[in-house]
């Protein structure tokens, strides 16, 4: 009789221990974020493709982030300079980023009296950088017809290029001493003394 007790009372603990365990698990899944239910066999990870339907299956989709193509542009002998520091080619608009432009009009004005069409000159000299040329660049913004743009054409950097001869101005901090070269040399519009004294060259209007 002792013997019968002990046994069913083995059993009764061992329901017990395994019910509490059920409790425990339902615990922890409510503490993690899980949904409590049954245990799965499925595997968790694979590496073999696996078929997708999303009526049944929801798995996070991870977003990915666009790879960066470079922007290869071939402006025609035709493109468009506007100043020193935007052209136009087959109806869009394309402005260097790193490059403050020079008033097309402008005129500068050496110490010793001397007078040069600065405004022109830097106009052409873009001109001459883009038309006709392969240009590699990086779009840095774009919104309706209009692209600012990082370019290079046969390894040079055409905002670089512009800051050092004096034909644009710095419009970023990489290019700061590029033009702070330019301007000891007086180079383009930087033989103006207004020009130097400002750092920058004034609309042609507002001398």
């Amino acid at each position: 009789m002792t013997r019968k007790r002990s046994i069913e009372v083995r059993k009764g603990t061992g329901r017990w221990a395994a019910i509490f365990a059920l409790l425990l698990a339902v615990a922890a899944a409510h503490a993690t974020g899980l949904e409590p239910g049954p245990v799965s066999d499925d595997p968790i990870w694979t590496d073999k493709p696996v078929r997708i339907d999303r009526k049944t299956q929801a798995y996070e989709r991870l977003a990915v982030e666009p790879v960066m193509v470079p922007l290869r542009l071939h402006p025609t002998t035709r493109a468009t300079a506007f100043d020193s520091a935007s052209f136009a080619d087959r109806g869009r608009l394309y402005v260097l980023t790193d490059a403050v432009p020079v008033d097309p009009k402008r005129f500068c004005r050496d110490t010793d009296g001397s007078v040069a069409v600065c405004g022109q000159k830097a106009r052409i000299a873009l001109k001459r950088l883009v038309a006709g040329k392969s240009l590699t660049c990086k779009e840095d913004i774009r919104f309706a017809g209009v692209s600012f743009v990082t370019c290079s054409a046969g390894g040079r950097d055409l905002a670089e290029t512009l800051v050092a001869s004096g034909a644009a101005s710095a419009a970023t901090p990489r290019l700061v001493r590029v033009q702070e070269d330019a301007m000891q040399r007086k180079a383009g519009i930087w033989m103006d003394a207004e020009c130097r004294a400002r750092g920058r060259c004034p609309s042609a209007g507002r001398r």
